[in-house]
């Protein structure tokens, strides 16, 4: 299972009581981009992007050994159409997948960006990135991306339940077993 979206869309908050509901491994980009700084340093918004490049290599890495053991997962990035399928492809094809796509109006991304950027880990350089323009605002980056699996689009501007989204991927992926 893919949770995908662009920052600040709510990606984080749905994904971990998601895999709890669904019984299965989380695999997230921060967390993984979040140690990596605590061990080699993130002071720079060039090192930050070097970082962010680096954290994808190790959750599709970290993701295709769970697939590789026959294990599922919940796979939560900002992932976006016309950059990320490279590396979801591999990991959806021979395998069953759907994909979350968590999305919010414009000013409610950036109004929820800024507010968290006082509390997130000092690697991701809020601040700086919401200054230099961020491209994540527009269309291709909004939009899933092209995969070719059951796609649920989540507006996350009201609570999600999280016990509906589970019962929506259980039976897309039983669906896929037939």
């Amino acid at each position: 299972m893919i949770v995908s979206g662009p920052p600040a869309s709510g990606k984080s908050t749905i994904a971990l009581p998601l895999a709890r509901a669904l019984g299965l491994p989380l695999v997230a980009k921060d967390v993984v981009k979040e140690a990596l700084a605590e061990s080699l340093g993130a002071g720079t918004l060039e090192r930050s992007r070097e970082l962010g490049r680096a954290t994808y290599g190790v959750i599709f890495a970290l993701a295709r050994s769970h697939l590789d053991t026959g294990a599922g997962l919940v796979l939560e990035a900002n992932f976006a159409r016309a950059v990320s399928e490279v590396g979801l492809r591999p990991l959806v094809a021979g395998s069953r997948a759907v994909m979350v796509h968590c999305w919010a109006p414009r000013e409610v991304l950036v109004a929820r960006y800024r507010a968290r950027a006082g509390r997130r880990h000092p690697a991701h350089l809020d601040l700086l990135r919401l200054e230099a323009g961020p491209p994540w605002l527009d269309p291709p980056a909004t939009e899933p991306p092209d995969l070719d699996v059951p796609c649920l689009r989540l507006d996350t501007t009201a609570p999600v339940d999280v016990g509906a989204v589970a019962a929506w991927t259980r039976a897309e992926l039983a669906a896929q077993r037939r």
